[in-house]
């Protein structure tokens, strides 16, 4: 009875053993869910962090970009759009200008201490105040001449703007001890023409300067008979990268974005030559140092014969095409083929040239046809 006993508890026992591992198998099996889940989780999350601290990294760097292109574009404003009147103004303008203060000071002839002194042009902030009173007397004149107006802004023009504007200048500026000869009421003296063509001088070589600043220049050269003395073209990009490429174009004396164009963009590297910007401005305003001259003769017969040249032919080397010129009978520099047929020597009876330099060119152009000045350009 006992043993029957023993062994139903024996069973039971061993019932409950495989019930707990049953359990046993189902909490490591949970565990390792619990854990797979844990890991993927975790991977997620960290892969979504990754992602967030990407686009924090990408928004900073585009922030930087943004920032940095605004401040270039903002500086490149200032050095074209927003130059003071004096920096933007042309020659015209400046006499425009010079004119209509001299006109100023006699109709008006203001007393001593709201005179203007010829010497303004030397004066940086006293001629912007005097472009601005200029432009807004323009202004004030046009609308005044208009009949459907009250005509009120003449006399508007001269309680706001005239001689506050003039007693403004007087009192805030150096000026007033520009005087050297003291007289009562007279008529203002005429703008010193020394000065103002000295400001419009250094107004000039400031434009220059902030023109050449945005640029990096280099000059074509090759062997045949181009060195770098005496380049075949100018070109320019933009400073510090090798990017918007513009050339100098020997037609129209312009510059050109070459991307705008056919021409090959850029020149060989092994062709080009870094230049400053100063010898740039030397070489593109010396027009006669890009052509070359030759005296044409009928043939070389008759050059060797010592016969007299017939006419004078040029060529222009321009990045977008070579131009050839003859000097025709009636006084006019035309296209001509005879360049090309005397290098291409495959013509049955070509034209023979002499290359000369620009002051023999033009010695020989008075000579056969009279002309003078013929070869400026």
């Amino acid at each position: 009875m006992e043993d029957k006993q023993l062994l139903e508890e024996l069973k039971a026992l061993r019932e409950e053993i495989e019930t707990l591992r049953e359990w046993r198998t189902q909490f490591e099996a949970a565990v390792k869910n619990f854990a797979s889940g844990t890991k993927a989780n975790q991977a997620e999350v960290t892969e979504v962090v990754t992602e967030v601290i990407d686009r924090l990294h990408a928004v900073e760097a585009a922030t930087a970009t943004s920032a940095a292109a605004a401040a270039s574009a903002a500086s490149a404003a200032f050095g074209s759009e927003h130059q003071p009147w004096s920096l933007r103004a042309t020659e015209d303008d400046w006499r425009k200008l010079s004119d209509w203060l001299d006109w100023l000071g006699k109709h008006y002839a203001p007393q001593l201490h709201l005179r203007i002194w010829p010497c303004w042009p030397l004066h940086g902030g006293v001629t912007e105040e005097l472009a601005a009173l200029h432009a807004s007397w323009r202004a004030a004149t046009e609308a005044d001449a208009d009949p459907s107006r009250e005509g009120s802004d003449l006399a508007y023009w001269h309680q706001m703007w005239l001689w506050p504007t003039i007693e403004r200048i007087r009192r805030h500026y150096m000026f007033s001890e520009c005087e050297d000869d003291h007289s009562p009421d007279r008529p203002g003296r005429p703008t010193d023409a020394a000065a103002l063509h000295k400001r419009m001088a250094e107004a000039e070589a400031e434009r220059r300067r902030l023109e050449h600043a945005k640029y990096d220049y280099f000059v074509k050269t090759s062997p045949n008979g181009y060195p770098a003395e005496r380049p075949s073209s100018l070109w320019r990009c933009a400073a510090g990268r090798d990017e918007e490429w513009e050339y100098w174009s020997l037609l129209d004396w312009q510059w050109h974005r070459a991307a705008d164009t056919n021409v090959e963009l850029p020149p060989a590297r092994a062709a080009l030559h870094e230049v400053t910007a100063d010898r740039a401005e030397e070489l593109r305003a010396d027009r006669q140092g890009w052509l070359r001259y030759w005296a044409r003769y009928v043939d070389e017969e008759d050059w060797r014969a010592g016969e007299r040249p017939v006419s004078v032919v040029r060529r222009r080397r321009s990045p977008e095409r070579i131009y050839d010129e003859a000097f025709k009978t009636w006084n006019e520099w035309g296209p001509t083929q005879a360049v090309y047929d005397f290098f291409d020597a495959r013509p049955s009876n070509p034209p023979h040239l002499v290359e000369i330099d620009a002051a023999e060119a033009e010695r020989l152009l008075t000579e056969l046809h009279g002309a003078t000045g013929a070869t400026e350009l």
